[in-house]
């Protein structure tokens, strides 16, 4: 398998769950990122002449963790739609 295949085949699907898996503030699916960009590393470090590729996937994965993309401030963020009380439209008896 050349370079272009294993980024056809393998890199760009991985890249791509692992990026939606870091939506949201999820620690969960964030530790669940973290560990398919690990096995992507891994596999472009098994790929002949491909060692790049896993310092570029690597790369993604350090930015990740400077954002602080699955840490412990993670735990204490609250997304707009899980504090919000009321819709903001005015209730159906006033005129």
């Amino acid at each position: 398998m050349d370079v272009l295949q294993s980024w056809l085949l393998v890199g760009v699907p991985g890249v791509a769950v692992a990026a939606g898996l870091f939506v949201g503030r999820s620690q969960l699916r964030a530790w669940l990122g973290y560990a398919t960009l690990l096995a992507l590393v891994v596999f472009f470090v098994v790929v002949p002449a491909d060692g790049i590729s896993a310092a570029a996937v690597g790369l993604v994965a350090v930015v990740f963790v400077a954002t602080g993309r699955g840490m412990n401030r993670d735990r204490d963020y609250a997304e707009h739609h899980e504090n919000r009380k009321r819709y903001t439209t005015r209730a159906g008896s006033e005129a």
